[in-house]
């Protein structure tokens, strides 16, 4: 974990907002499920079934501890264009709200996950992360020694987040049963997850960006909640064809989302620190692949998920215990994402017995509309390629490496965002990513 501070005008915060387990979202909301790599599917039948079809673990033999690293690094860039909500930069400031701000963030996430088979049924149990994101924005050095307005240093997009992340994760026991003589399993998980936000913003209590005004805002709360998953596989031709369909449900099923902790403020020098509630709901999830064994050295995949995005319409800020309405309502930031896609299609190649070359590319949808865009929940459409292998070391010891480039087109939200005053500083603007993916796992099997 990495601890920072941020200074700005009137005092200085302090917040630890770099937890190692929140990988930055590749497209499609905040969802990060890479772990497993391209043998991370719902047809699979290693460890990373227990979230992407609990019934793949049926389909193991023996006992298997599988550990994943996911790697990503990120840059984006945010150039906010003048919007008629916007307070004019005073003389001194001039590009403190508009200069171009920069991230570039290297984040690691792990996956832990341990199956045994027993005659025809199966257990497993793991720890991921499903959905996060973490980012540390750069400073903007223009303003470094400046006296008179010290709040642009932390960047133009500093009105919606300088440091944060906000990220679910995912403790889960899954149970599976293989049919016998029917090519068919079933299993069911139950997940505890836990959720957190941690965000530092700039904020002023009318929402503008008003460079002389400017304090700065931080919201820590987290929480706990129920979630299930169930799955089916298929084995349609003995040794050669699979298909398998699973759902994952909302974390907290039909009941949101509420995370508890602080708000701190510093308006001017004057702080203050409430107790506040956060509520959102993020998303369940449907998810289907096939896999085709077309020679003994050849294998082909396709896959995809359907992410019901359309559950996160906001996040909202309470007094603590207190309904998020009327006068206890402290903030509610419009979100209204929209459900989003992915499919994706992959090969193996045995050069060996032990030896596997692997290959994949994908297409992966935004959620996020233009009109609530901004620099905290960036999102694009992305297409992505894979190359990698995976080797058997030793008889019972796997590994596998692989990398990921994501491609997504520059956004430009200027004149569409409905993020204004009294809610939030105006969010429009043109947004661009470069993302690359690196996994490393390790299967072994006892």
């Amino acid at each position: 974990m990495r601890c920072s501070a941020r200074v700005f005008a009137g005092g200085a915060a302090f917040v630890c907002a770099a937890a190692l387990w929140s990988s930055p979202a590749r497209a499609g909301g905040i969802s990060v499920a890479r772990f497993g790599g391209e043998h991370g599917y719902p047809v699979t039948n290693n460890a990373t079934a227990i979230y992407y079809n609990p019934a793949g673990i049926a389909d193991s033999e023996n006992t298997h501890v599988f550990l994943d690293l996911t790697a990503a690094w990120r840059h984006v860039t945010y150039v906010h264009t003048p919007a008629a909500s916007d307070v004019p930069e005073p003389a001194g400031a001039t590009g403190a709200n508009t200069d171009k701000a920069n991230l570039f963030n290297i984040i690691p996430s792990p996956m832990i996950g341990l199956t045994t088979k027993f005659g025809n049924f199966a257990l497993g149990a793991g720890f991921y992360t499903p959905f996060g994101v973490q980012a540390t924005w750069d400073q903007n050095n223009r303003f470094k020694n400046s006296k008179s307005y010290p709040g642009p240093v932390d960047g133009a997009q500093r009105w919606f987040v300088l440091e944060g992340q906000i990220r679910s994760s995912y403790y889960t026991l899954a149970a599976a049963y293989h049919v016998p003589d029917t090519g068919l399993s079933i299993g069911i998980s139950g997940n505890l997850v836990q959720s957190m936000i941690d965000l530092l913003r700039a904020r002023i209590l009318t929402a503008k960006n008003d460079v002389a005004a400017e304090g700065r805002s931080w919201l820590d709360v987290s929480g706990w909640q129920g979630s299930f998953g169930a799955g089916i596989m298929y084995e349609a031709v003995p040794k050669q064809l699979w298909f398998g369909a699973s759902y994952q449900s909302r974390p907290g099923v039909s009941g949101g989302m509420k995370l508890s902790g602080t708000l701190k403020n510093d308006f001017g020098g004057a702080l203050s620190e409430d107790k506040v509630d956060a509520h959102q709901d993020f998303p369940d999830v449907v998810q289907l692949g096939a896999r085709w064994r077309a020679r003994k050295d050849v294998e082909l995949r396709l896959f995809g998920d359907y992410t019901r995005w359309s559950s996160f319409k906001d996040q909202c800020i309470s007094a603590q215990d207190k309904p998020c309405a009327g006068p206890t309502r402290v903030l509610d930031i419009p979100r209204d994402w929209h459900d989003s896609f992915a499919v994706r299609a992959g090969g193996s190649v045995w050069v060996s017995p032990a030896a596997e070359l692997l290959a994949g590319a994908g297409y992966y949808s935004s959620a996020v509309p233009n009109s609530t865009l901004d620099p905290t929940l960036p999102d694009w459409n992305a297409v992505s390629f894979t190359l990698g292998g995976r080797v058997a070391i030793m008889k019972n010891l796997h590994t596998e490496l692989s990398y990921s480039q994501f491609f997504s087109p520059t956004r430009d939200n200027s004149g569409k965002s409905t993020l204004n005053p009294p809610i939030s500083p105006n969010a429009g603007g043109v947004y661009t990513q470069d993302l690359g993916v690196v996994n490393l796992n390790v299967d072994i099997a006892f």
